[in-house]
């Protein structure tokens, strides 16, 4: 029977944004070095999982006219169009995208926001907050601690697996 759900739920295959740090442009900062290390390595993981991952910046297309060019827009769009959404919220670019997902309930319902508990105050954490209260699954981290034994990848890897029993199920 094992083999069976896990047949089943290996058969949906989920598309995912990943926020976070950008990546194309490794950081000298240590904090920020292992955040993009690890939004790396979740796509990494799921992508060898079949799952079709991608970075939001990458999608954005600056030579789109107005009135969709500017990329706040574009990756409104492009958030709706995915069925899981992956956020580690710490550098700017995460935090405004952690914001707009607090601010519609059909984005928070499908995010997964990473906070650091070491920012639970302030108003990062309450936009964090909002998005919960429509549905987003916040969890906090303690860096680096976290990010080192793996602990961000496991809640991501557990979190497909409900999304994934979801649509199948629907």
């Amino acid at each position: 029977m094992k083999d069976l759900i896990t047949a089943a739920l290996d058969g949906v295959k989920l598309k995912i944004l990943v926020f976070g740090p950008q990546v194309h442009t490794p950081s000298g900062e240590e904090r920020v070095a292992k955040l993009q290390a690890k939004r790396i390595q979740i796509r990494e993981h799921l992508e060898a999982d079949g799952h079709m991952v991608a970075y939001a910046e990458d999608l954005v297309d600056p030579s789109i006219g107005v009135p969709g060019g500017d990329a706040f827009f574009q990756e409104l769009v492009i958030m709706r169009e995915y069925d899981m959404i992956v956020n580690i919220v710490d550098q700017p670019g995460s935090i405004v995208e952690a914001t707009m997902i607090a601010m519609k309930t059909h984005l928070a319902a499908k995010a997964m926001l990473f906070q650091d508990a070491a920012y639970a105050g302030g108003l990062v954490a309450q936009a964090c907050r909002t998005a919960k209260d429509l549905g987003a699954h916040v969890q906090q981290f303690q860096y680096p601690q976290d990010l080192d034994e793996c602990h961000l990848l496991g809640h991501v890897a557990d979190r497909v697996r409900l999304v994934q029993k979801m649509k199948y199920l629907a």
